[in-house]
């Protein structure tokens, strides 16, 4: 195991955030926590403290903390709970594999974490440690159906057995209709 040398900066900045239950921050956050001007200094210390194996660095600018009997190199924060972080306030859900995962309907492991956001981030995948992290954006728009306003979500679907649809949707002059089929197995 590394040994983690913490020294007295370092230590204020895990006390912060540890006593404010807040494992996950951004490094403007720290700025104000030492309410000084020189950036270049903060990010030192954050680099350091990375180098240290007291802090993972998610991506540009956000940081996790590594309790400190973890092994740094080992230490990995769940994948669904960090997904809040990466995604900035973006309203969003963990879906596809992923979801099925958290719902153990799922037999083999993902390597994977899938998030569809609702709004395009970039980049739209990101890699931390050996762990993928995909940004899908779905756009919304607002149909109308028959009298009532509705809002459907566009996907990008492969249909293997179109008489398998249970949906059809029929073009009328300014508006749609939805018809549902019975399956035909």
């Amino acid at each position: 195991m590394k040994s983690k040398s913490i020294l007295s900066q370092s230590a204020s900045v895990l006390n912060h955030f540890n006593s404010k239950n807040q494992p996950c921050f951004e490094h403007f956050e720290v700025f104000e926590l030492f309410d000084t001007t020189e950036e270049n200094s903060i990010l030192k210390l954050l680099s350091n403290m990375v180098k240290r194996g007291l802090l993972m660095r998610l991506k540009k600018g956000l940081y996790y903390i590594i309790p400190y009997e973890q092994e740094s190199e080992a230490f990995m924060p769940d994948w669904h709970l960090i997904a809040e972080h990466l995604t900035k306030g973006t309203k969003h859900y963990i879906g596809y594999y992923s979801a099925l995962q958290i719902h153990n309907l799922i037999t083999q492991p993902s390597l994977k974490e899938q998030i569809v956001v609702a709004k395009q981030m970039r980049p739209s995948t990101l890699k931390i440690k050996n762990t993928s992290f995909q940004f899908i954006y779905h756009a919304r728009q607002t149909l109308t159906m028959k009298t009532k306003s509705l809002k459907v979500e566009e996907y990008s679907l492969k249909m293997l057995n179109p008489k398998r649809c249970n949906v059809k949707i029929k073009w009328g002059y300014d508006r749609f209709e939805k018809y549902l089929l019975p399956f035909n197995y």
